[in-house]
């Protein structure tokens, strides 16, 4: 994970601190609205899942945790906030092993969640919706 995808971001890419976004004093200035539109869409379909496009995968709510979705193609997976915010970012979501955890290109959670945040993007809007804009603004 890039340490510096948000300046906010204060961790070393270990547990706990790389869930550090689920905490981040700043993140009602724009981060936990846009979580919030990716968990709104996750229920859009009252449960049933939501098609990612290019993708076999479904994203689905997870009513547990509001920091979590779910992804779903053969078996089930998180999507955590701080992955799809990280990605927001930096442009990449890509899996890893712990001893990766500073490589900039890896999740924070060390799960493969590219092309899937892709598509969550591409649902919302893109990446030039105005949300998304106003993230990046707080992020830099």
């Amino acid at each position: 994970m890039d340490q510096k995808f948000c300046r906010h971001y204060k961790g070393d890419c270990y547990p706990p601190t790389n869930r550090y976004c689920r905490d981040c004093p700043e993140a009602d200035l724009a981060c936990n609205r846009l979580w919030q539109a990716v968990v709104d869409l996750s229920n859009s379909e009252k449960g049933g899942g939501v098609i990612l496009p290019d993708t076999r995968a479904l994203m689905l709510p997870n009513p547990k945790n509001g920091n979590i979705v779910h992804l779903k193609i053969n078996v089930t997976w998180n999507l955590s906030k701080e992955d799809y915010l990280h990605y927001i970012s930096t442009g990449h979501a890509r899996m890893g092993r712990k001893e990766e955890r500073h490589d900039p290109f890896v999740s924070p959670s060390l799960t493969r969640q590219e092309p899937y945040v892709h598509s969550i993007t591409k649902l919302l809007g893109g990446i030039n919706d105005p949300l998304i804009a106003e993230v990046l603004k707080i992020q830099k």
